[in-house]
């Protein structure tokens, strides 16, 4: 166990961070494949720039997910 408090305190932060790593990740394969059912579902509809602008994000995350460029 560190003996200081700040070696302590990092040690708490470092923690916390490798469990929102795993969130994180949860959270992108959702969104990921819930952006390419509604792509794949009406893509007149669920254009490039109607999904970013739903989601909130750029066109280029669009264009990566639906082209299976990100995970």
């Amino acid at each position: 166990m560190p003996s200081d408090v700040r070696a302590l305190q990092a040690r708490e932060h470092h923690s916390a961070l490798a469990g929102l790593r795993g969130q994180a990740d949860m959270h992108r394969q959702e969104r990921n494949r819930l952006v390419r059912m509604l792509r794949a579902e009406d893509a007149e509809r669920w254009t490039y720039a109607a999904l970013a602008a739903a989601i909130g994000c750029k066109e280029e995350l669009i264009a990566a997910i639906v082209q299976g460029r990100t995970t």
